[in-house]
C-alpha cells in the first residue's frame, strides 16, 4: 500500500462520512465483502453515484430520500413508468440520468434477476455508467479493487501531482487514471474510495482548500510549491450562446393548464412542459391560433434567465385564454408528473 493511501485511510477513520443516507448496510447472503455479514446496498449506492454526477452532496440527500421512498427497491423502479420516475427526478437536472437509471433497472430486472451484477464489464455497459461510476459502485459495494476518477478525485490528485492542462485533455485524463490505478489499494478498497472522495469534497475545495487539516500534505507538490489556485488547470472560458423562447401557458375557465410532454432527447427529455415556440408576437400569435383560433392573450410574466452547461435561455412566459377543445388540462396542484425548474417557477406563480 502506498504512504498516500495509508496516511489517507488513517485519516479516513477519524475523520472520513460514514452517515449519507446511501451509505446504510444491510443483511444479505449474497453479495457481501468477503467474510461479512453487513454489506452496502448495491442499489442505493448506484443511485447515489448517478444522483452526484454533476451535483453536490448537499443537494442530492433530499432527492434521494424522497427518490428511495417512492421506490424503496430496485425492482420497484423496473416496474415504475418513466414519468414516475422523471417526477421523483425533477428539480435535479440532467435528466438523461434519470431515464438511464430507468433502463438499467429494467435491465436488471429481466437480465440479471433482479440482482445487480458484479463484473466489471457488466456493469460497464449498463446505461448511463462510465469506467469511474462502474468502479465506484463496485469499489463502495463489493470492496472490488477498481480505481475511480470523479471531480474530486482528479482535483485532488492534479494538485499532488501538479498535473498540467485540464481533464479535456486526453493527455492529462490519461495522467490522472495511472496515478488512481496507482494509488488504489489491494486492502480497504471501498474506505479508500470514500475517503478520496471525501478528502476532495470536504478538504481539498475547488477554492480555499483545508491544506491545515489534509492528510497528504507532506506529499502535495501543490502545498510544498504553494500552487494550490493553479491545479487544477482550469478550462479555457468560452462565452455561452443565449437563447430566447417563449412559454405559451394555456388555461381553460377553471384555471387549468395544458402541458406537454417533451420528447426524450433533448433538453428536459420526458418531462412534462408548456407548448414552446420562437419569442416573437408574430411567432407567438401564429402558434397560439394554431392551438385555438378563438384563445386571447391574458398577460405576459416577468421573463427569467435559466442557464444550462452550454448556454443561457431566456423564458418569456405568456398566459393565454382558450378552450379546451378535447384536449387534456391539468389541475396545477394535482400534477403527478415531473416538470423541468423553470416550469414549476411559472406555475408557483399561478397558484
Amino acid at each position: 500500500m502506498s504512504t498516500l493511501s495509508r496516511q489517507l485511510l488513517v485519516w479516513f477513520d477519524q475523520h472520513g462520512r460514514t452517515n449519507l443516507p446511501w451509505q446504510a448496510t444491510y443483511s444479505s447472503p449474497q453479495g457481501g465483502r468477503l467474510g461479512e455479514k453487513n454489506h452496502a446496498n448495491v442499489y442505493h449506492v448506484w443511485l447515489s453515484e448517478i444522483m452526484l454526477q454533476q451535483t453536490q452532496v448537499v443537494t442530492v440527500i433530499g432527492y434521494f430520500n424522497r427518490f428511495t421512498h417512492h421506490f424503496p427497491t430496485l425492482l420497484d423502479l423496473a416496474n415504475a413508468t418513466e414519468d414516475e420516475v422523471l417526477a421523483q427526478w425533477a428539480g435535479l437536472g440532467y435528466y438523461a440520468r434519470a431515464r438511464n437509471l430507468h433502463k438499467t433497472a429494467k435491465i436488471i430486472a429481466t437480465e440479471y434477476g433482479g440482482e445487480f451484477p458484479q463484473q466489471f464489464e457488466q456493469v460497464l455497459a449498463l446505461p448511463g455508467i462510465g469506467q469511474s461510476t462502474a468502479g465506484a459502485i463496485l469499489s463502495l459495494s463489493f470492496n472490488q479493487k477498481h480505481a475511480i476518477l470523479d471531480g474530486n478525485v482528479k482535483r485532488v490528485l492534479a494538485r499532488v501531482h501538479q498535473v498540467g492542462g485540464h481533464y479535456s485533455q486526453s493527455a492529462t485524463l490519461k495522467t490522472l487514471w495511472q496515478l488512481a490505478e496507482k494509488y488504489t489499494p489491494e486492502t480497504r478498497t471501498d474506505h479508500y474510495t470514500q475517503a478520496m472522495m471525501d478528502l476532495g469534497a470536504t478538504l481539498c475545495t475547488r477554492s480555499n482548500p483545508g491544506c491545515s487539516n489534509c492528510p497528504v500534505t507532506n506529499l502535495c507538490l501543490s502545498y510544498k510549491h504553494n500552487t494550490q489556485a493553479q491545479y487544477p488547470n482550469p478550462k479555457p472560458k468560452k462565452s455561452k450562446p443565449v437563447r430566447s423562447i417563449a412559454m405559451l401557458i394555456y388555461q381553460n375557465k377553471q384555471g387549468q393548464v395544458y402541458l406537454e410532454k417533451r420528447p426524450t432527447k433533448g433538453i428536459w427529455g420526458g418531462l412534462w412542459s408548456f407548448v414552446e415556440c420562437e419569442d416573437s408576437p408574430q411567432e407567438i400569435e401564429n402558434t397560439i391560433q394554431q392551438f385555438d383560433k378563438n384563445a386571447r392573450i391574458n398577460k405576459t410574466l416577468d421573463s427569467f434567465k435559466h442557464s444550462f452547461t452550454h448556454y443561457h435561455l431566456i423564458i418569456n412566459p405568456v398566459i393565454v385564454d382558450c378552450s379546451e377543445q378535447g384536449r387534456m388540462f391539468q389541475s396545477i396542484n394535482q400534477l403527478k408528473v415531473g416538470v423541468p425548474t423553470p416550469v414549476n417557477k411559472i406555475l408557483a406563480q399561478l397558484v
